[in-house]
């Protein structure tokens, strides 16, 4: 793989994922500059995209022991040592994410969980124990779990792009100029961009209740209903 000193310097500063409200290039501007790769490294740049934001309709056809298959499959052909383990990672969280909400919605049979990472034999080992007896060795879990409970799928989903976007800077920062370092700008501009999106999800579910509440607290909306201007 190459070094890549004229692209990475001419790619934007990207702000921490909380204070980024606009994303400083669009998707078509990116593409332009990732044009100067080599074949071989925007191929292995759209195998982690799509594994790292998996966005294929055709996924959800498949079982969870297939899908988790392929994932495995596609995985081992990341040829970076480093980006499959910022993979593998958001891939473990996801895991926990998916084995912590099964167990809620009643799945009683561990066998029948299927996942990826270090944490999915403990998982089903521990499937019983509040957080898979992981609280003190990986305490991410508990915090998923707190969140899970408040029945509120935009705080899980912050978390969970707060702890991928600092696995990503620290690898990141510990690579200079090399593919590594513009495949994980890339993916923590896909955070950006869904972190983004759900800010603005977020901001119309509110105006849309603040708007509601209006309605309701000064009988325009049945006076709206039957036409009263």
């Amino acid at each position: 793989m190459s070094d890549y000193y004229t692209l990475i310097t001419a790619l934007p500063w990207l702000p921490d994922l909380d204070q980024c409200k606009q994303l400083p290039l669009s998707r078509i501007a990116l593409e332009q500059r990732l044009t100067m790769l080599s074949e071989q490294d925007r191929q292995q740049l759209l195998r982690v995209e799509s594994l790292y934001h998996p966005s294929d309709p055709a996924l959800k056809e498949l079982t969870d022991r297939a899908l988790v298959s392929a994932w495995q499959a596609q995985l081992e052909l990341v040829q970076s040592q480093p980006l499959r383990e910022c993979v593998l990672y958001q891939m473990e969280l996801r895991t926990l994410l998916a084995a912590l909400r099964s167990r809620s919605s009643g799945l009683e049979n561990p066998m029948h969980f299927f996942g990826l990472g270090r944490w999915l034999p403990r998982i089903r080992k521990h499937w019983f124990e509040p957080a898979f007896g992981l609280e003190d060795v990986y305490p991410p879990v508990k915090e998923l779990q707190r969140l899970l409970s408040k029945d509120n799928p935009m705080l899980v989903e912050r978390y969970l792009s707060q702890l991928l976007w600092r696995d990503l800077s620290h690898t990141e920062h510990e690579h200079h100029f090399t593919f590594e370092t513009l495949a994980c700008f890339v993916l923590r501009w896909g955070i950006a961009e869904q972190y983004i999106q759900h800010d603005g999800v977020l901001a119309l579910e509110r105006f849309n209740h603040s708007v509601a509440a209006l309605l309701a607290s000064t009988d325009l909306e049945l006076q709206l209903a039957q036409g009263v201007r």
